[in-house]
């Protein structure tokens, strides 16, 4: 913690008692040469009177500086604490004018950043939980039946004769059985708990096997796939099919946003947080050309969070497509929130997304691409041979 030249309370109210001292002897001076010519017992009263007048003078500015440098800052960070104390967590200490009242103006800041944090966490964890039981129950619930209409509609395929007529609403009840199923287990996937059994893995490797599976799938034919990965030596602690998933949907949604067709910008780095944000520089740019991310409010809590890495490892995934307006910037990472038309998205491939990345430490956002589409933007803490990672036991 850093804390600037400000003076203590010792300092200033030593300086208080020195001038108030120096007034005071000054005022004594006064009333012996006013009283000098006066005979007793005039005299001893009248210097009596002055230097009692002297003393309460210099009582009443010791007692002023007091409290000023002492009582009221006390007084109001009393007052604050007991505020947040009974849940107002949008009080903050101001920064005082000495060095101990700053010193705890920031304590007790980062105490109630760090309680806001908490309690966020606590309200998630609450969420999921809620949510995994829903799923669970849906699963269960929707599954049996679901898996009856499938077999119904196999058989009434297979008694159809190849009719067009009535394979075509066969058809439409397949598509929408396949949806519901996907919809259900993209649920399961969001919410159910697991324990995690992470290993050092090598993101540029899990990145190049994901772009070949989905190639070899047909899914990127008519993509134009940019790749700058150097983050060769770049490992992320963490479990593959963790990032595998993460980045899959990634790539499936920026497809999908360009229907298909377009141009993908993939690009992976080692480097400092502080230079993460300040540029996303390309092999093919100009020296000079800076290109500043922009990080969304959720991004900026990980910036400013106490426990955040120094060093990151970070991927950006840009595409060409129509990009995601300002205002469902954050929206977009959360359950069941589309920005694709009726019927053709669940809502679930971004809340995945997040939650892997909040999971690993890290976190994402999403900003407008130099392609013209949307840009995700992940930093992840960079694993090292001889520290590790501090999320080596995250449960999800």
């Amino acid at each position: 913690m850093t804390v600037p030249k400000l003076p203590p309370i010792s300092r200033k109210l030593l300086i208080a008692v020195t001038l108030t001292n120096a007034v005071a002897a000054f005022g004594i001076v006064v009333t012996v040469s006013i009283t000098e010519g006066l005979t007793d017992p005039t005299r001893t009263i009248a210097q009596l009177a002055l230097l009692g007048l002297v003393g309460l003078v210099w009582a009443s500015v010791l007692q002023r500086q007091f409290a000023r440098l002492i009582e009221a800052p006390l007084a109001e960070s009393v007052n604050i604490a007991e505020l947040i104390a009974r849940g107002d967590t949008s009080r903050r200490l101001p920064d005082g004018s000495t060095q101990e009242f700053h010193t705890l103006a920031i304590s007790v800041n980062r105490m109630t950043e760090q309680l806001l944090a908490a309690d966020q966490l606590r309200l998630r964890t609450e969420k999921l939980a809620t949510l995994g039981r829903l799923a669970a129950g849906i699963a269960h619930e929707v599954g049996n039946p679901l898996g009856a209409i499938a077999t119904y509609a196999q058989v009434a395929r297979g008694r159809a004769n190849d009719s067009p007529a009535v394979n075509e609403p066969l058809d439409a009840i397949d598509r929408e059985v396949t949806r519901i199923d996907r919809i259900v287990r993209g649920l399961l996937d969001y919410a159910r708990p697991r324990l995690l059994a992470p290993r050092a893995c090598a993101v540029d490797t899990v990145l190049n096997e994901v772009l070949q599976l989905l190639s070899d799938q047909g899914v990127m034919r008519r993509v134009t796939i940019n790749r700058e990965l150097d983050a060769d030596e770049g490992l992320v602690y963490a479990e593959k099919h963790d990032l595998e998933q993460l980045f899959v949907n990634l790539v499936l949604n920026a497809v999908d946003a360009m229907n298909g067709e377009g141009a993908l910008a993939i690009r992976s780095r080692t480097t400092s947080v502080n230079t993460a944000l300040e540029s996303a520089q390309r092999r093919t740019d100009a020296p000079t050309e800076r290109f500043p991310h922009q990080p969304n409010g959720r991004a900026v809590a990980w910036v400013q969070r106490a426990d955040r890495p120094e060093a990151v490892l970070q991927v950006v995934i840009a595409d060409s497509g129509p990009g995601v307006p300002v205002q469902d910037a954050e929206r977009v990472f959360e359950p069941f929130y589309s920005t694709k038309e009726e019927g053709k998205g669940t809502g679930l491939g971004l809340a995945i997304v997040a939650r892997i990345a909040e999971n690993l430490g890290g976190t994402v956002w999403v900003q407008r691409a130099r392609e013209g589409g949307a840009a995700f933007v992940l930093l992840f803490p960079l694993h090292t041979s001889t520290g590790g990672s501090s999320r080596k036991s995250a449960v999800q």
